[in-house]
């Protein structure tokens, strides 16, 4: 079983990726972990106060959410657990650290999606993902149907396998 890494702005559009997963690895059942990346606290009071989920769990919207059950419903043979993570960090050892402690084996390279940041400590890991040593899969939405770019939730149920 493969521990897939998607990176994730809790877009929609996001979710689709999981469509060229589930294509790329048609007969084996994977892990699917949607990371959100985050910096670290700049001040001293956030930091010692900052606790890693309980003020980020809001960045994840209900359509997001409603979205993952439909593509666990939809993926039920093939993707065993999807969950969201938040990566707190920003340099090359932290993200290490953070794939080996989730015990990723491919980490997916989105090539045509537009990352929006949902908060003011949120970034665009694509960097990141870039230099580390992980396989890589380059990915772009499956364009079969062009209802896929719309990012709404029907699009997840409309996506062709």
């Amino acid at each position: 079983m493969k521990n897939i890494l998607i990176p994730t702005d809790f877009s929609i559009r996001s979710l689709g990726y999981v469509h060229s997963v589930a294509a790329h690895y048609p007969h084996e059942t994977v892990n699917i972990i949607f990371m959100h990346a985050l910096n670290m606290p700049d001040s001293l009071f956030d930091l010692i106060t900052y606790t890693r989920n309980s003020r980020h769990i809001d960045l994840i919207t209900a359509d997001f959410k409603d979205g993952c059950e439909i593509i666990r419903n939809k993926y039920a043979s093939s993707v065993h657990q999807l969950k969201v993570e938040f990566f707190h960090g920003n340099t090359r050892a932290a993200f290490r650290n953070f794939c080996l402690a989730q015990n990723i084996d491919v980490i997916v390279s989105p090539m045509d999606h537009e990352y929006h940041l949902p908060s003011k400590r949120s970034y665009n890991p694509s960097k990141l993902i870039a230099s580390s040593k992980y396989p890589l899969l380059k990915t772009p939405l499956l364009s079969t149907r062009k209802v896929v770019a719309k990012s709404t939730i029907s699009a997840l149920l409309l996506a062709s396998e």
